[in-house]
């Protein structure tokens, strides 16, 4: 299977959704039940762009309590996260990543969508557990964080009165929350941390996190031809080795892969996890292998013979230049056909 997946993306619904949130026009479905809920206008206009769902076509239960499963969903969905760009050597399963979730169930995919995407939840994660407000802000703040590529701010503390009541490692979160005007505090100055949260109020916080973005995200590079940064080289060996993949690096995650470090880390993470065949390699002839490191050489010479990589028409491998996504997608196909026994 070949299932690509993004890594940063902000959706064209979100998109729409931010332009539309917090007007007030008619609803293609006019729930029954929003009429005196407080945000009801950002929930239609996430509605009406497909962001979140009512319970039926004329019910959106917004004082039911949201959770964990629920949770993910939303976020997911919201944030228009996929899997566009990373290639599974096996079909991927939610149990993979958490070890209480039931692959068949409808939360599934967006679990599995979450883990390869970084979001922040358990690894015992309950599908079934309701979600408080901290931790339901705690895990939005960090994924509108990690998809928008928002910069880390040290935040105005803001001194609420039920402070101390979140949970430690919540805090920060819910402080950057507070200042990024995703969260609010309620008339009497509480953030009430240990009360569940409702769909409306999920649905807020939510809107309000896509507006955020839409004002302050680092505006989305993903073309082909660009040069790949190292957290996106590292994203896409974990989604050919797996989870469990051993890379061992200490490289800013922001900085230019080149086609040697980029063909070196694969081919070393694909060996260290015994998953490329033994070869008697003969050495291949390298115009400018006197330009390629020589710890990376072997792995460059491994990979030409299991044409992962190809010389140019000089013979020459360009071992300095950036590597570009549509040449680390190939690369990835390339494994992809010899762990099918495809590639010969």
């Amino acid at each position: 299977m070949k299932k690509p997946y993004k890594i940063v993306t902000l959706s064209a619904a979100a998109v729409l959704a931010l332009s539309i949130a917090g007007q007030s026009f008619a609803s293609a479905a006019t729930f029954k039940d929003l009429n005196s809920v407080q945000g009801k206008d950002q929930i239609l206009a996430l509605y009406d762009s497909g962001l979140i769902k009512g319970i039926t076509a004329e019910l959106f239960a917004p004082n039911r309590t949201v959770t964990q499963a629920e949770s993910t969903q939303m976020i997911v969905s919201a944030l228009g996260l996929n899997l566009d760009l990373v290639r599974f050597l096996k079909e991927p399963k939610a149990s993979d990543y958490f070890k209480n979730a039931n692959d068949s169930a409808w939360y599934a995919d967006a679990m599995i969508v979450a883990a390869v995407n970084g979001l922040e939840l358990p690894a015992d994660l309950k599908p079934n557990e309701k979600m408080t407000r901290e931790a339901f802000t705690y895990q939005l703040i960090h994924a509108i964080e990690a998809t928008g590529k928002l910069p880390m701010v040290k935040p105005v503390a803001a001194d609420f009165k039920d402070r101390d009541q979140v949970t430690p490692d919540y805090s920060g979160a819910i402080q950057r929350a507070l200042n990024y005007g995703v969260a609010k505090l309620d008339s009497n100055g509480m953030f009430n941390p240990k009360k569940e949260i409702t769909r409306a109020e999920a649905a807020v916080e939510i809107s309000n996190a896509l507006s955020y973005l839409q004002a302050h995200s680092v505006p989305e590079q993903g073309s082909e031809s660009e040069a790949l940064t190292m957290e996106q080289a590292v994203q896409l060996i974990k989604g050919v080795v797996g989870e469990e993949a051993n890379l061992q690096i200490k490289i800013d995650p922001d900085a230019v892969v080149t086609r040697e470090s980029f063909t070196y880390l694969l081919i070393h993470t694909l060996q260290t996890g015994g998953k490329l065949p033994m070869l008697n390699l003969i050495a291949v002839e390298i115009k400018d292998n006197d330009d390629i490191d020589l710890p990376d050489q072997g792995a460059i010479q491994t990979a030409l013979a299991l044409k992962i990589v190809e010389l140019d028409s000089e013979g020459n491998f360009h071992p300095k230049d950036g590597v570009t996504l549509a040449d680390a997608n190939a690369m990835v196909d390339r494994v992809q056909e010899i762990a099918e026994g495809s590639g010969k």
